[in-house]
Formats: C-alpha cells, sequence, structure tokens
C-alpha cells in the first residue's frame, strides 16, 4: 500500500491534509557552520521557537503537511525536523538530492551517478545519514540559465532512483523545464513521477510551454507564491499575476496536475533572511487563497490544488 514517508514515519495519503510541496524549514550556504559568526546564525532555541511559530500559524488555518526540499548540504537536519513535528503536530517529509551544482560539496560532486543513485535509494528506503528517518521525496536542480554535466547527472540518478522506489522527482531551474523533463523521461521515469517546479518564475513565464508538459502527464508546481515586490529575488511578482496563472491553467482543463507552494524559509543560516512576516508558509492560506477565489475558483478547486493533488503525489 502507498505510503507517505514523514520524519516521524510513515503516513496514509488519506492523513496529509492541506499539504504545502515545496518549502525549506532551514535554508543555508554549504560551509556556514564554519564561519565565526556561525553560532549566532543559528541559535538553536530561539530558531526552535521562530519555527515552531511558523508552523502553528499554518496549522491554525488549516495547514497539516510540509514538505521540506532543501537537499544535502543546505539545511537539511531531519532530527530537527522531527523534533518540529512532534511539538506542532505538522507532518513535515524531508528529502533526498540536491540543487544547483553551485551548492553540491566537492565530496558528492566528485561521486558518479551510480553513488548518487544508491545514496538517494538508501535515504528514501533506509534513512538518512545514521538515522532511520525516510526522505520522501527527491530534489534535483539546475543553475539559472544552464544544466551543467554534474547537474544533468543528478536528474539522471534522481529519475533512476524514482523507478526503483515510486518517489516522485522534484526540480528546480525554470528556464531550463523542457529540457529537465527531457532528460528525466529519456531516464524512462513515469510523468506522473515528476514535478516541474518554480513556473511562477517572472523571468520566464510561458504558459503555453506549462500546458505543453502537462499534456504529457507531468506535475506543475507554482510555488514562489508570496515573493512579491519587498523581495529582490530575479523570480518576484505580485501575487495576482500567479493567479492568473493558477486560473488559466484550472480553465485549460490542467487543475489535476498542479501544485501550489510558497518556497519560502523558514530560517536562514549565513544568508539574507527571505522571509518576511507575511511571507511565512501560512501566506498561502491566508492571502492567496482568497485572491484564488475572489478570480472564480471554487472552494472545491482549492481542494483539489492543496489537498487532493499532493496526496496523490508523494505516495510511494
Amino acid at each position: 500500500m502507498a505510503q507517505v514517508n514523514t520524519v516521524l514515519g510513515p503516513i496514509s495519503p488519506d492523513q496529509m491534509g492541506t499539504t504545502l510541496m515545496h518549502e525549506h524549514i532551514i535554508f543555508n550556504t554549504p560551509g556556514w557552520e564554519y564561519s565565526p559568526e556561525a553560532f549566532q546564525a543559528l541559535d538553536a532555541p530561539r530558531v526552535f521557537e521562530k519555527l515552531c511559530g511558523d508552523l502553528m500559524d499554518f496549522k491554525s488555518l488549516g495547514g497539516r503537511t510540509l514538505v521540506d526540499v532543501s537537499g544535502v548540504g543546505l539545511g537539511r537536519d531531519v532530527e530537527l525536523f522531527a523534533d518540529l513535528s512532534r511539538a506542532t503536530g505538522v507532518h513535515i517529509v524531508c528529502c533526498t538530492g540536491f540543487w544547483a551544482e553551485r551548492k553540491i560539496l566537492p565530496y558528492f560532486a566528485e561521486r558518479d551517478i551510480d553513488y548518487h543513485t544508491e545514496l538517494y535509494v538508501r535515504e528514501l528506503t533506509q534513512g538518512v545519514g545514521t538515522t532511520n528517518i525516510k526522505a520522501g521525496i527527491i530534489k534535483v536542480g539546475n543553475s539559472r540559465d544552464s544544466i551543467t554535466p554534474l547537474e544533468e547527472m543528478t536528474f539522471r540518478a534522481g529519475a533512476r532512483a524514482s523507478k526503483r522506489t515510486g518517489a516522485v522527482v522534484t526540480t528546480h531551474g525554470v528556464r531550463c523545464a523542457e529540457q529537465q523533463l527531457s532528460i528525466l523521461l529519456s531516464e524512462g521515469i513515469e510523468p506522473s513521477r515528476t514535478i516541474i517546479g518554480h513556473l511562477d518564475d517572472r523571468s520566464a513565464i510561458d504558459l503555453e510551454r506549462d500546458k505543453r508538459m502537462a499534456r504529457k502527464g507531468v506535475w506543475l508546481s507554482y510555488d514562489h507564491i508570496g515573493t512579491e515586490e519587498w523581495s529582490t529575488q530575479y523570480y518576484a511578482m505580485p501575487d495576482e499575476k500567479r493567479v492568473e496563472l493558477v486560473v488559466h491553467i484550472a480553465q485549460d482543463g490542467f487543475i489535476n496536475q498542479m501544485l501550489l507552494s510558497n518556497d519560502t524559509n523558514g530560517w536562514s543560516c549565513g544568508l539574507v533572511h527571505r522571509g518576511t512576516p507575511e511571507h511565512t508558509y501560512a501566506h498561502l492560506l491566508r492571502h492567496f487563497v482568497p485572491k484564488l477565489l475572489k478570480a472564480g475558483l471554487t472552494e472545491k478547486q482549492i481542494h483539489t490544488l492543496l489537498v487532493e493533488n499532493p496526496r496523490k503525489v508523494l505516495p510511494f
């Protein structure tokens, strides 16, 4: 029977409830922990209190499950995630895999595709590191304007691990969306086991591209929700534009292949903190869902986007 791997163990899809599919609990640049300011950057009690508050706020609005896609070396701390889940009652799913080449530590960059495939499979089926906490999703990504050979290797390893386990692959790097999909499909991955992420990147909006991919059976992820003009990120844009994207895709018949999320950081170590009091895990439920309803989506369609679709994606 298909189940969802959370950091506290497997749950059934019916237990997921409202789910955010692309978030970060802690996010950092590899090596931050060796800096002189490392202790101040991650003051454990203060960080734990802040993260618990954000998760409880999400829960108070009906949120039930959060997927962390930070990846190896980028802030993933599965034992901390487990403590947070126990304290808040929010299901947390961690990932295996990596982001773009510039964030892949040399130890892993020097390994071949077989090593990466086995690493992902092990973390999905046995546990992360020396723990028995299993990953529940595979993360792969590429640089902003291209896919390097190392990044392509991680994509291929992710597809192979997906074929062996059934876990879904989620991607980063929207300007190469169709190239990502081509690489993954060339490895024989099921299209339904593929999430193409960050399709609401202001610098690369392309609804026709998105519909072409949807027709192949993949999942479309609009997951920068809440990153508006306050942000210096190149993908920032008003949420009203994201509402237009979601409504357009829904009207064209692909609402059953669409996922939504905030892509916010609960805590950033050694980075400019991207979150604001308004842009937390609760943002999507508090601010974006009312905009979707005002634009004409129904409560049933919102339920499809936030409950039904995630519970089709995550179990394996």
